[in-house]
């Protein structure tokens, strides 16, 4: 079936929509999220604060689409990394060191999934048309990460008796709470270089995984 052509009013809404949310990410690279209010994004985009809701419901709904933009970003180079292994075992460590990188070339990438992870969703201030984007995007990472534990399982590279969605919880939660730490510039009462922290803990998550007998490659 043929889609709609676009008018050239919805193409100017969304065209302004996505210049607010690349100034807003610019933004974001300068100051702390909780900082950021939408009087600054306006005046990042030289908008009113009024013009702004015009196109967002909310300043967390621009913050939940700027999310959005870096999950698919990184997804996709994830995707790209990953066919060059083949073990559910390999699969997953590259995953995570592909998060890793991405992090490290978009540290405000860090601070944005630190902020939605211990602030939460507040429905009543995303509209419906970004929370379905989200909730898209969020299902269709979740579901390739558990494709992949599954894959796993079933090449043996992974134990069998290994609960899937709580392990790829507990991957998400754990490996992005080690990666805010290595890369966060705040006292912390050890100090250790961010790629070993970052590998050491992918290396044990690795071993706690793997299944019995299998030694890890630590080439992958």
């Amino acid at each position: 079936m043929t889609m709609p052509a676009k008018s050239r009013r919805d193409i100017e809404f969304s065209t302004r929509r996505q210049f607010i949310l690349e100034a807003t990410r610019r933004h974001l690279t300068t100051r702390e999220i909780e900082a950021v209010s939408m009087e600054d994004i306006a005046a990042a985009v030289e908008y009113t604060r009024r013009t702004l809701y015009a196109y967002f419901k909310s300043r967390e709904e621009i913050l939940l689409l700027a999310l959005c933009e870096d999950l698919a970003e990184r997804w996709a180079l994830q995707k790209e990394a990953m066919t060059n292994v083949e073990s559910g075992l390999a699969k997953i460590i590259v995953w995570g060191e592909v998060l890793y990188q991405y992090c490290q070339e978009h540290p405000r990438s860090v601070d944005l999934q630190a902020y939605w992870d211990y602030t939460g969703i507040n429905r009543d201030k995303i509209g419906d048309a970004a929370f379905r984007d989200f909730e898209t995007l969020n299902n269709d990472l979740a579901d390739g990460l558990r494709s992949i534990f599954r894959l796993g399982v079933s090449d043996g590279s992974l134990r069998p008796d290994l609960d899937v969605d709580v392990s790829i919880s507990q991957f998400l939660y754990s490996l992005r709470s080690v990666i805010h730490r290595a890369l966060s510039p705040t006292y912390s009462f050890a100090q250790f270089a961010p790629d070993e922290y970052v590998a050491h803990f992918l290396d044990l998550f690795r071993r706690g995984i793997c299944n019995e007998g299998e030694v890890p490659d630590e080439s992958s």
